[in-house]
């Protein structure tokens, strides 16, 4: 019995060793479960995680969208195209990321004027395009996927930056190129890029100077697989060297072949197989017998590689014997008086700007007598060279020059009408272009502080002009010698000042410290005023001009008619062109229900005699409304020359009106009489309008009104006729009275 129940009681102490097996396995898939969801997307870490990002960033939004909203309202224009922030943002522009429609230069606000309190762990992902809130995913950042996620959620949209890669790479970095894995040559630091070129091999063996290192690079400039070796030559007041860029390596020598086996390592010496991504570490390699040489060490540190200078002969670089004059103005960069000593073979010279060829001369003999044109500056540094080649495609000599325009804060166009705001621009004679509203590109050469051309712009409304000049920030110091201030400009809005320079109060407003203020031009002490005006009529689907009078009328003119809807340059050509001031000028097959800018210029020659805008609606009249006459007795109206027509009976609903009954946009009116007995009664239909009083001709400025709209535009207003009992009309008949009767 004891016996017994020892052997029961150990029964229910004791555990199998299947037992026990099956209970550790169910306990580590239990902590698989577990480890899975505290790791998971779904886990409290995770949700914890994203949460505090979101909240982050949800204060950085509200942030950007005051500031958008305060901009908005503080300058009366909704164009949010000029609100831009973050360093980021540029990147995005020089790798032309899709829907990044802005250039380096719009990006002129820091962002911490926006956003105050932005982490620095997001400094890099926060931008600010066109006024709103945008996060970079960066193809480098390893949380790239979850944050722009995250911000989509939130209502942040996102901004894709993929990074180049391939022989565009030029920061030294291991990359997989053209079927070996290298260190890329290094031009992004140690060479000034407005002097450097590379150099492609072509298939004769020839070296050929290519586009300026500031540009991207073409695919066959170098191919270490097949012996093509990345080259550059750097020239700068004619003196000129090549460079080939010797990649990091290690290498062993075969004792039998006597031949070195080279490897292209990384910055810490691994080896990546490219066909296989396998990768050799520097201790299997040393441990093979390999060797890194010393060049590759430099100052203690290990380089990617290093540029070898090449000598021609032995001989060191010389001097060009290529030298040319430049000038430079209003955005225009002349090139004359070219001189050429002891250069023998001479196919062909070309003139490049910015890494583009502008010009190809091959009327060698006489190039000391040739002149070119470059009107396509940018701003910042322009690179300008002169190349002489031989047949074969090799320099034979080279000049290069650098114009920079001074950087200042560009202009701040916000506060100004698009359609009615117009760019101001000189040409060689001083005569003025002002034909591109602010809603297009600026024309080249807008502006050059450097060179004392001003940024101007002109606001133009019926009754006349008023000039403004942009006054970037800067800073001064009077000099006590010639009594005259000395100027720096300021980027940004930096309130750093120079020692003995001082920053004038007009750039702090309201506590606020400005980019720059756009300063009101005055002729002789005067607002300029118009010195012409016009009528203006449109219908549905055209617009008409007539009668332009005024003291800037004359004989021998140019009257010039642009009309907005599509894109418009400095080198637009007029819609249309008259030398005739009474000449009615219609323009036609333009969209219903759509308001337009009209801007008619007049030139003498080609010297501008004055300019004005009207802005007009394209709407026909409202139709003459016949349901309060007898159609037994009431006729329509028309005229042939003066004499009189009187047509059919009318009907209630106009169906049978006559196809030139009327024709508002030439001055036609519709007319109907009634006859009773022997009594006539004439009357005019008057189509709901609205007017000013024109003060260059005291006559009203009448722009008609569909249906029954009270809108009305500034300046404007609506006759009270034009309301019956208290309820709007669409118009209404008046009567005609014959000799006072």
């Amino acid at each position: 019995m004891w016996k017994k129940m020892g052997l029961e009681r150990n029964k229910q102490k004791g555990i199998t060793l299947i037992a026990l097996v099956v209970t550790i396995i169910v306990l580590l898939i239990l902590a698989g479960i577990t480890i899975s969801y505290i790791f998971s997307d779904n886990s409290i870490f995770a949700q914890a995680e994203a949460a505090k990002f979101k909240t982050r960033w949800a204060s950085y939004k509200e942030q950007a969208d005051t500031y958008t909203t305060w901009k908005i309202a503080s300058t009366m224009n909704t164009n949010v195209g000029g609100i831009n922030a973050g360093d980021t943002l540029i990147e995005l522009i020089e790798i032309e990321a899709e829907g990044v429609d802005i250039k380096p230069e719009d990006v002129n606000i820091p962002i911490a004027d926006i956003v105050s309190n932005l982490e620095s762990k997001d400094k890099k992902y926060a931008v600010v395009y066109h006024g709103e809130l945008c996060y970079v995913k960066d193809d480098r950042n390893r949380n790239a996927e979850k944050e722009a996620k995250w911000c989509e959620e939130i209502g942040i949209p996102v901004l894709e930056l993929k990074r180049p890669s391939g022989v565009v790479i030029k920061d030294g970095s291991y990359e997989y190129v053209n079927g070996v894995y290298l260190c890329t040559p290094v031009l992004n630091d140690g060479f000034d890029k407005n002097y450097t070129r590379y150099v492609n091999e072509n298939e004769n063996g020839v070296m050929e100077p290519k586009n300026w290192i500031f540009s991207q690079p073409t695919e066959d400039w170098y191919d270490y697989t097949k012996g093509k070796w990345a080259n550059i030559v750097t020239e700068k007041e004619g003196v000129e060297c090549y460079f080939t860029w010797i990649p990091r390596y290690c290498f062993k020598l075969n004792q039998g072949s006597q031949r070195a086996d080279v490897k292209l390592i990384d910055i810490t010496n691994n080896y990546k197989d490219p066909y296989t991504d396998e990768v050799t570490t520097w201790e299997k390699l040393k441990a093979q017998g390999y060797e890194v040489p010393e060049a590759f060490t430099f100052d203690g540190k290990a380089i990617p590689g290093y540029w070898a200078m090449k000598y021609n002969l032995g001989d060191a670089p010389t001097k060009s014997v290529l030298y040319y004059d430049m000038i430079v103005s209003r955005g225009v960069i002349t090139i004359s008086n070219t001189v050429v000593t002891g250069l023998t073979g001479v196919s062909k010279y070309v003139v490049s700007l910015n890494s583009k060829e502008e010009f190809v001369e091959t009327d060698v003999a006489n190039i000391n007598k040739k002149k070119y044109i470059l009107d396509n500056m940018k701003p910042g540094d322009n690179v300008i060279n002169m190349t002489a080649y031989n047949a074969k495609g090799e320099m034979l000599g080279s000049y290069t020059r650098v114009y920079a325009t001074t950087v200042v804060n560009a202009p701040d166009l916000t506060g100004f009408d698009k359609n009615s705001t117009f760019y101001v621009t000189y040409d060689a004679n001083d005569n003025e272009h002002s034909i591109v509203p602010i809603s297009e590109e600026a024309p080249i050469g807008w502006y050059d502080y450097g060179a004392s051309e001003w940024a101007n712009i002109v606001t133009r409304n019926n009754d006349g002009e008023v000039y403004y000049t942009w006054i970037p920030r800067y800073e001064f110091s009077l000099s006590q010698g010639n009594q005259r201030s000395e100027v720096k400009f300021i980027t940004g809005k930096d309130t750093k000042t120079t020692t003995g320079y001082q920053i004038p109060e007009a750039f702090t407003f309201n506590g606020q410290q400005l980019t720059g203020y756009w300063a009101m031009k005055y002729n002789t002490g005067d607002v300029n005023t118009a010195i012409f005006n016009a009528e203006v009529v449109s219908t549905s689907n055209s617009i008409t001009i007539k009668g332009i009078k005024g003291s800037g009328v004359a004989s021998g003119q140019t009257y010039n008619y642009y009309i907005s809807g599509k894109p418009r340059t400095k080198d637009s050509k007029p819609d249309k062109t008259t030398k005739n001031a009474a000449e009615v000028i219609t323009l036609n097959n333009l969209a219903a229900g759509t308001e337009y800018t009209v801007l008619i210029e007049i030139r003498n020659g080609n010297t501008y005699v004055g300019s004005m805008v009207k802005r007009v609606k394209t709407a026909e009249p409202n139709k003459p409304d016949l349901t309060g006459f007898n159609p037994a007795c009431t006729y329509y109206v028309t005229y042939n020359g003066s004499t009189e027509v009187i047509g059919t009976k009318i009907t209630n609903d106009g169906s049978n009106m006559p196809a030139n009954w009327y024709d508002y946009q030439n001055g036609k009116w519709a007319n109907i009489v009634t006859q009773n007995g022997g009594t006539k009664t004439y009357f005019t239909w008057i189509p709901r309008y609205e007017f000013r009083l024109d003060n260059i001709t005291q006559r009203s400025d009448v722009r008609f009104l569909n249906g029954t709209s009270s809108a009305v535009t500034p300046g404007y207003q609506i006759p009270e006729a034009f309301k019956f009992n208290n309820t709007p009309i669409t118009g209404y008949w008046a009567m005609k009275y014959n000799l006072g009767g």
